[in-house]
């Protein structure tokens, strides 16, 4: 009750703001003078707006400002302006010179800045992309990019997986906040925030702690949409969308509108999806030729709805969103006779609200809170009965203070916390009930010398587990275990630096130290977990000769040093970039394919037994992207990259993916666009003990795609081929590549309506 008394009073707090004097306005043009409309102009850290079809901007200020005006456009390069505004009004006109890359804004970097502006590499998919390629789970819609593989885990639950780390390495959040899910815990729980109605996804490759906490040591995924407004909507907009997949029978239909009076907003957005089994060109399982012809229990039904309202003021805003998704999917079997079909019965709600002040005092541009709450629960079905429920009620509350330059340095600064009740009922209760606290306390700043921007930050976090007492059957019966808790202090440094060393290039290094504690799964599983087909042991437990002791020795936080090097080369006859990564992480969480069975270890049946397990790891990652123009019409996309995993000790990690590489054919002429692709995956044969190799396949995809403008709109009609070649795809970064490959031959045909 606390908090929410909080939440208000911040809420009714974001719509009241100081006055101000001063005025600061202009025009964005071109190098030829033409002026660029929706341009994003804003001061670092505090108030922004668009500029007008005409490319005016105003922008009200506090006197006797020193601020650092930041403007962006997708396809511009951006521009930095520091001025001093004494009193009045102030005029700043600003060039922008066209970009060959697009150039589009990271909500969820600490500066705002473009993924060309990065000291770490960061991927951004458009809203139009997301249109052309969006797929029922978050990781198979971002799988292409570089760095980024899927989990493919049947048709609802595939997470991203960033350099081969993923669960509790790589953060989900839904506008800067986390989406409170389980899809930490195991690879069968889906991810629970919807790409159809995004306006972006930001994919931050690397460690993305220093903001986002215990959770984002191996990167961050920021899912943006348009339930939140910080400045001021005076008309009617929306979008609507459709479209029908062969290969599985999916019918996708989701829309939104968003709406204003210039002060007050609302919105709302929904997503309903349908699909069936999912074909594939061969077997499900090999030599089993009942499986022929499509994945057994790949179906899936999901529903997500929201709304949203907000207010925004001359120098505030604050929003209030709620969401509802309720999903059912199938998890594939093994192909064992007598084994159950296991469906996922899923429910979620979730609030957030997100308010800001602009220039409340002198020396702080912007003060802002977000806040977040989850309840989340899932029914896990056998043959249609429920057997094992799990439930998640999360919060989460962020202050962060930007402040305006102390000498030549800015940046943000604030307090985070997040609390989490966790708990399992039924008869696979895999973990014992817990609640896990954070609290942290932030700091990034910036600074430019000449060619070169540096970037300086560290967070100390206090991470709190507490675990009640489960009970747990071995060879020496049943007993009762009351698992030690954790309290640990993880500290997080970072630095990095963006040098501007010659027109068309840039390069961007950064150094990182942080540490996770260990979650309650790593710790405390133990039990049968059908879903995933294993059975599950934590690094709490000892396997000695077949028997299982409890034993609540150390549990040694993990501890990553990160180093990152990338190229970027912004204009000439080609653009793209390379990136370098190495990563050291000692005392790693992993999980180990023991060589058991339940039986073994005095419990019924056959499952393979994972145990987690510590041991010192390193992770290099290598990846490339090009854009090559061949003329107005023509013009070549091409990504590679490689991930390679391995124990200090000897031996590798498990489940990471072969090297990779693609090609994309591309024609755009009007409002026509047509590309075929390639994307080929090498043999994997660096496994873990017991982990078997896996073959290498290449997918061929097209698509063509048509713009209809209207006087109230622009609608687009597009159909695209995935797996032409009707491949035997299995996937090395999938639990089930065993019994389930991925979709074979597929054509998606679609259109999408925005005004």
């Amino acid at each position: 009750m606390k908090l929410a008394l909080s939440y208000v009073a911040l809420a009714v707090a974001g719509c009241f703001s100081p006055v101000m004097a001063a005025q600061l306005q202009g025009q964005i043009t071109d190098n030829n003078g033409t002026p660029i409309p929706n341009a994003h102009v804003s001061i670092d850290g505090g108030k922004k707006t668009t500029s007008d079809t005409q490319g005016h901007y105003q922008l009200s200020l506090a006197d006797n400002s020193h601020v650092h005006l930041h403007v962006s456009n997708d396809n511009f390069k951006h521009a930095d302006h520091d001025l001093h505004i004494a009193t009045g009004t102030v005029t700043q006109n600003v060039s922008l010179e066209q970009a060959m890359m697009e150039n589009i804004v990271v909500t969820a970097s600490p500066f705002l800045r473009s993924a060309m502006e990065s000291t770490t590499p960061i991927s951004v998919m458009t809203e139009d992309q997301l249109k052309l390629n969006i797929e029922p789970t978050l990781g198979d819609t971002l799988e292409k990019l570089p760095g980024v593989q899927a989990s493919h885990f049947g048709a609802g639950a595939s997470r991203p997986i960033i350099r081969g780390m993923s669960g509790p390495r790589v953060m989900v959040l839904e506008n800067g906040l986390s989406v409170g899910d389980a899809s930490t815990v195991s690879a069968d729980h889906a991810v629970t925030t919807e790409a159809g109605t995004a306006q972006q996804i930001e994919i931050l490759r690397g460690p993305g702690s220093l903001l986002y906490g215990n959770a984002a040591i191996g990167g961050v995924v920021n899912v943006v949409n348009n339930r939140v407004h910080e400045q001021s909507v005076d008309e009617l907009s929306g979008n609507f969308g459709t479209h029908y997949v062969t290969g599985n029978n999916g019918r996708t239909v989701n829309g939104e509108l968003n709406g204003g009076d210039g002060k007050f907003n609302w919105h709302l957005d929904g997503t309903h999806r349908n699909t069936d089994d999912f074909n594939i060109a061969g077997n499900a399982i090999e030599g089993q030729a009942e499986t022929h012809g499509s994945v057994a229990n790949s179906q899936l039904k999901l529903d997500d709805y929201a709304a949203g309202v907000g207010y925004t003021g001359d120098n505030s805003f604050v929003s209030l969103s709620g969401a509802n998704t309720q999903s059912n999917y199938g998890i594939p079997g093994r192909g064992v006779q007598g084994d159950p079909d296991i469906t996922i019965d899923l429910k979620k709600t979730a609030w957030q609200l997100h308010s800001g002040l602009f220039d409340p005092f002198a020396g702080v541009s912007k003060i802002r809170f977000d806040a977040g709450y989850t309840d989340y629960q899932h029914a896990e079905q056998e043959n249609g009965d429920a057997d094992t429920f799990f439930y998640n009620k999360q919060s989460e509350a962020r202050l962060s203070v930007n402040n305006t330059p102390w000498g030549e340095w800015q940046g943000v600064m604030g307090l985070h916390a997040i609390h989490r009740d966790f708990s399992v009922q039924g008869e696979e209760a895999l973990t014992p009930d817990s609640k896990t606290d954070t609290i942290a306390a932030f700091i990034v700043q910036e600074r430019k010398f000449g060619d070169f921007r540096i970037e300086l930050g560290s967070r100390i976090e206090h991470y709190r587990l507490n675990p009640d007492s489960m009970s747990i059957e071995t060879l020496n019966g049943s007993q009762n275990y009351q698992p030690d808790g954790l309290s640990d202090n993880n500290i997080t440094l970072s630095a990095g630096v963006v040098w501007d060393f010659a027109t068309a290039y840039n390069l961007g290094l950064s150094i990182e130290r942080a540490e996770r504690s260990a979650t309650a799964e790593e710790l405390y599983s133990f039990g049968a977990h059908d879903a995933t087909q294993s059975f599950e042991v934590g690094s709490q437990f000892k396997i000695e000769n077949g028997n299982v002791i409890p034993d609540s020795g150390d549990s040694d936080k993990e501890i990553a040093n990160n180093i990152d090097l990338t190229l970027r080369k912004l204009e000439g006859a080609w653009t793209g970039s390379f990136s370098v990564a190495y990563n050291k992480i000692n005392d790693f969480y992993y999980e180990k394919d023991t060589g058991l069975v339940a039986s073994d270890i005095g419990s019924e049946g056959d499952l393979p037994v994972y145990q987690f397990t510590q041991g010192d790891a390193e992770l290099y990652s290598v990846e490339a992207q090009a854009n090559i123009p061949f003329n107005d019409t023509w013009s070549l996309d091409l990504l590679s990259d490689y991930t390679r995993g391995k124990l200090v000790d000897g031996g590798n990690l498990p489940l990471i993916s072969p090297m990779r590489f693609g090609s994309t054919l591309n024609f755009d002429q009007q409002d026509w666009h047509a590309e075929v692709g390639v994307m080929g995956y090498a043999k994997q044969t660096d496994t873990a003990e017991n982990e078997t190799d896996t073959a290498g396949y290449a997918l061929v995809d097209t698509a063509l795609t048509y713009h209809l403008p209207t006087e109230n709109g622009d609608m687009m009609f597009y159909v695209k081929g995935n797996n032409l070649l009707d491949q035997d795809a299995r996937p090395h970064t999938s639990l089930l590549k065993e019994y389930s490959p991925l979709m074979g031959r597929s054509f998606m045909l679609g259109m999408n309506y925005d005004f």
